[in-house]
């Protein structure tokens, strides 16, 4: 099976008071440590932001087709630029997913439009594989005002599945500075 890693690095990073895919982490930019994880387990990657900083890693990077509408036109955006009908979804600031946490939703997105992961009782829609068929749908969503991913979910024929097995931290977010000390 052929993908494309989607990395939405697009949000506005206002707690953290800078961009957080940029911001360097154990000695590299945030993203970088993305890009490593899912790198050797995809045929593309691209970048969804609308800083002109991550061109300096070597992928392509898109600006969202409709502007200031958070994650769900970064969905839109990257789906749309794919060229593979599978694709792994990854935030900027997730740096301790691990390679077995997508090889599991990978195993798991067959007959469905997409999954994504639960782990200790919280959803990650931004840790997950979307079909590129969804992209029409989120624009739709969009148009018609309606810009949260997880009510879009709900809508899809998308599959949850549990990985308390993997570490809480593995899915933590990094928002704001005092994220990085802890």
């Amino acid at each position: 099976m052929k993908l494309t890693a989607i990395i939405l690095a697009g949000g506005k990073s206002s707690r953290m008071g800078e961009d957080k895919g940029l911001m360097l982490f154990n000695g590299k930019p945030m993203i970088e440590h993305i890009i490593d994880t899912v790198k050797p387990l995809v045929d593309d990657v691209i970048i969804i932001s609308n800083q002109e900083g991550y061109n300096t890693f070597g992928y392509p990077v898109y600006t969202d087709l409709i502007k200031d509408s958070g994650p769900l036109a970064g969905l839109y955006t990257g789906l749309t630029y794919s060229n593979t009908e599978k694709n792994v979804v990854l935030s900027c600031d997730v740096p301790f997913v691990t390679e077995d946490v997508i090889k599991e939703l990978i195993k798991n997105c067959n007959d469905v439009n997409g999954v994504i992961c639960e782990n200790d009782g919280k959803t990650h829609q931004l840790i997950g594989i979307y079909d590129k068929l969804c992209a029409e749908f989120f624009k739709n969503e969009l148009e018609n005002g309606q810009r949260k991913v997880k009510l879009a979910l709900q809508k899809l024929k998308f599959k949850t599945i549990n990985l308390n097995h993997f570490e809480n931290k593995v899915f933590n977010n990094i928002n704001a500075k005092d994220d990085i000390k802890a």
